[in-house]
C-alpha cells in the first residue's frame, strides 16, 4: 500500500519578507482503494547559512483514491535561503500499534524539497545624496535616464531650443537636416557610489545571525533608495567559494532583486576584511566617488589601506553591531558609522551618500 501513495511540495520555491507568512503547500495521494487512518510526515527544515536543523510532524488521514492539499504557513526569523524537505513518511495504524514507512522513491515522487528565500523589508530612508558627476571618475557605463557632461559618449540628440549651449550643436546633422541639432552629453553614474560587504562573521557567537540581518538589511535599504533616486552604484563582497570578488551593477529595479538574491546566497567566512583586500588587489577598478565599507568588525589600518590606494574620494566605514554604542570612533580618512540591529534607518539617517 504504501507504493500508492505519494508525498511532495507543490510550490517549490518562494521569495517572501522577513514578517510574512509563508505558505507552503503539500500534495497527498492515495492511489489505493483503502484509507489511511494515519500519516505522519516528518518535515526538516533549516537556513542554509547556518545550518540548524529543526523538524516539524504533520498528522493527517489519508481518504481512499484521493489527492489532498495541506497548507502550512511558517516564518523565518532571519534573512537568507530556508530549505524544507520531506524527511519521513510513515502511515499508522488506528491504534498505532504498527508503522509502516513510505518509501523514499514514493516520498519524492513529486517534490521532496521546497525553498524559499527570506528577502529584506523595505526600509524607507530620506538621506542625501551627493553628485560626483564632475569628480572625472573613470566608467565606461553611463545612465540611460539622464543626461550629463561627459563629452565621450552622447545621451541624446535633439532639436535647438532656448537655452541650449552653441558648443553643443552637431553640426553635421544640422546641415543634413536644415535645422539646428543639438547633442546632450552621457552622465557617467556607476563608479559614483560603491557599497562593499565584509561577509566575516563570529558563528560562534550568539547574534552573529542578527548582525549579518543587519548588514543585509543596511546595504539593500540604501541601494533601493538610491535606484528610487536614479543613482547607479556598485555592490561588491568576496565569494569565497570562487575566490574571486563578486561586483553588481545595480541600474534598476530588476538588478537590485537580483542584488539580493545573490548577495543572499554568498556564504560567510571567518577571516576579516576580505572583500576590500581582493578589491584592492584587482587588477582592474576605477576610483569611485563614495566607498561604503559593510563590516561586523573596525579595523583601523583598514581605512588607511583605502586611501592609500586611491579607492574613493570619500570613505564611510559602516560598523554593524547589534547593540547601540554612543561611543565614536574617530578615523582619519572614513567616516565610521555605527549601524545597530533594529535601528537601521536611524543609524544611517545622517550620513550624506
Amino acid at each position: 500500500m504504501s507504493k500508492k501513495i505519494s508525498v511532495g511540495f507543490v510550490n517549490t520555491q518562494k521569495t517572501a519578507g522577513r514578517s510574512s507568512k509563508i505558505p507552503v503547500v503539500l500534495r497527498l495521494q492515495n492511489r489505493s482503494k483503502l484509507p489511511v487512518a494515519n500519516m505522519i510526515i516528518e518535515i526538516e527544515y533549516y537556513n542554509t547559512l547556518d545550518g540548524d536543523k529543526n523538524t516539524m510532524k504533520i498528522n493527517t488521514p489519508l481518504y481512499p483514491d484521493d489527492v489532498q492539499y495541506l497548507t502550512l504557513h511558517v516564518s523565518a526569523k532571519h534573512y537568507g535561503t530556508v530549505r524544507m524537505n520531506i524527511k519521513r513518511c510513515r502511515i499508522v495504524d488506528m491504534l498505532k500499534l504498527f508503522k509502516i514507512r513510505v518509501s523514499t522513491d514514493a516520498a519524492s515522487r513529486l517534490f521532496g524539497e521546497s525553498t524559499f528565500t527570506i528577502v529584506p523589508d523595505y526600509i524607507p530612508i530620506e538621506n542625501n545624496i551627493a553628485n560626483y558627476a564632475e569628480m572625472g571618475l573613470e566608467t565606461d557605463d553611463y545612465s540611460k535616464t539622464s543626461k550629463g557632461d561627459d563629452p565621450s559618449e552622447i545621451f541624446d540628440i535633439h532639436e535647438y531650443h532656448d537655452g541650449d549651449k552653441i558648443n553643443r550643436i552637431h553640426w553635421k546633422l544640422t546641415a543634413k537636416q536644415d535645422k539646428t541639432m543639438v547633442k546632450d552629453y552621457s552622465l557617467p553614474i556607476s563608479n559614483s557610489i560603491v557599497l562593499m560587504a565584509d561577509l566575516n562573521l563570529d558563528t560562534n557567537t550568539d547574534d552573529y545571525m542578527l548582525v549579518y540581518d543587519t548588514l543585509v538589511e543596511a546595504i539593500a535599504s540604501i541601494s533601493y533608495y538610491l535606484i528610487e533616486n536614479d543613482t547607479p552604484h556598485k555592490v561588491v563582497w568576496y565569494d569565497k567559494k570562487k575566490d574571486l570578488s563578486e561586483v553588481v551593477n545595480v541600474t534598476d529595479e530588476e538588478s537590485a532583486r537580483l542584488l539580493i538574491s545573490l548577495l543572499l546566497q554568498a556564504s560567510v567566512y571567518d577571516e576579516p576584511d576580505l572583500s576590500m583586500i581582493n578589491y584592492i588587489n584587482e587588477p582592474e577598478r576605477y576610483k569611485c566617488g563614495h566607498l561604503m565599507y559593510f563590516s561586523p568588525a573596525y579595523n583601523s589600518n583598514l581605512s588607511g589601506a583605502m586611501n592609500d590606494n586611491d579607492l574613493a574620494f570619500r570613505y564611510s566605514y559602516m560598523l554593524i553591531t547589534n547593540k547601540k554604542k554612543d561611543d565614536v570612533i574617530n578615523d582619519e580618512f572614513a567616516e565610521v558609522v555605527n549601524v545597530t540591529a533594529k535601528h537601521v534607518a536611524e543609524s544611517i539617517q545622517e550620513i550624506c551618500l
